[in-house]
């Protein structure tokens, strides 16, 4: 898994939505499409948040706002708590199945702690 963090790919002032979405947007398209493993991670904990949330791979969720919970909810997209999402996937590799991680759509995944993500990310 790579993660792209990119400064000369994103304006110098972020200030709007529409600006986080660019940005995510740029670093997406900078990306090497070749590798077909690499996956679009998106942090986020606001309604600015919901675009890049939404348009990622995996849209992670760190304590979120009731603001974002209430629109989410209204629009028909689910919370999964990111841990339990990660042992069914576990599951489903030592079942036979290719340890493939993609997210679902209309799925954003929840953590509690940064530690969390990092667990998801370095594994341990």
């Amino acid at each position: 898994m790579h993660v792209y963090l990119s400064s000369r790919l994103t304006p110098s002032k972020i200030e709007t939505p529409i600006d986080k979405l660019q940005a995510f947007t740029n670093i997406l398209k900078n990306s090497d499409e070749s590798d077909k493993t690499n996956l679009a991670i998106y942090i986020g904990d606001s309604v600015g948040d919901l675009r890049c949330l939404l348009e990622a791979d995996i849209g992670i969720v760190i304590a979120s706002s009731s603001s974002l919970r209430k629109i989410v909810t209204h629009f028909g997209v689910s919370f999964v708590p990111l841990f339990s999402a990660l042992i069914k996937k576990q599951k489903e590799h030592v079942e036979g199945s290719a340890f493939g991680w993609k997210g679902l759509l209309g799925v954003l995944y929840t953590v509690s702690s940064w530690a969390e993500v990092h667990s998801f990310i370095i594994g341990s």
